[in-house]
């Protein structure tokens, strides 16, 4: 492929990132949010930019969202650019469809819960527990009752009883975290939130 081709090449690719990075960082169009698109939605809005581009008086009624949202310029090139964001985003949503997810949290008799998904891991599994977490794309951050309200954490450290059902977890800051388990350890039960890692 003659280099002058393959520059060009990349220059369109690099932008369609960075388009779709925008629309994440500056419209607030997230991964979470994209996921609730099931109906071929970005995949529609990235046709009808690539259709309509360079038409900046457009108006089109398929269009899946508001109005107002529909922001067509006269500039082809940027139009094909968010064309091709849409399609990237819907891309990334299909990837994503066989992954864990937000599940409903239906706490047993002592407020334990373990999602469906996932594995086992045994002490000393951190390393098996990392690459099972990559492999989903997840991040994940947790919360001790030892560091909960204190009344919460006197009344289970007290207690010697295994029940932590009064628990409610702290949710971290942001969208997207859902739980993946609230289990006992060596110091108290732990929760485990997780997200999907925000990507492009």
């Amino acid at each position: 492929m003659p280099e002058e081709i393959a520059i060009s090449l990349n220059r369109a690719a690099r932008d369609v990132v960075a388009e779709r990075q925008r629309q994440v960082s500056a419209e607030g169009y997230s991964l979470y949010r994209d996921d609730l698109y099931v109906k071929s939605e970005l995949a529609e809005a990235g046709a009808i930019y690539a259709r309509l581009a360079g038409n900046p008086t457009s108006i089109c009624t398929a269009w899946p969202w508001g109005q107002a949202t529909f922001k067509p310029s006269a500039d082809r090139r940027r139009d094909m650019v968010k064309a091709a964001a849409l399609l990237l985003a819907e891309i990334e949503r299909l990837d994503r469809v066989g992954l864990v997810k937000h599940w409903p949290v239906r706490r047993d008799e002592n407020g334990m819960f373990r999602y469906p998904g996932l594995p086992s891991f045994d002490e000393g599994d951190g390393d098996k527990c990392k690459q099972w977490l990559a492999e989903q794309g997840l991040v994940l951050k947790t919360a001790s009752i030892e560091y909960a309200d204190e009344a919460i954490s006197d009344r289970y450290l007290n207690s010697g009883d295994p029940d932590c059902s009064y628990w409610e977890p702290e949710r971290p800051d942001g969208e997207g975290w859902f739980c993946l388990s609230i289990g006992d350890t060596d110091d108290g039960p732990v929760c485990w939130w997780a997200r999907r890692e925000v990507t492009p």
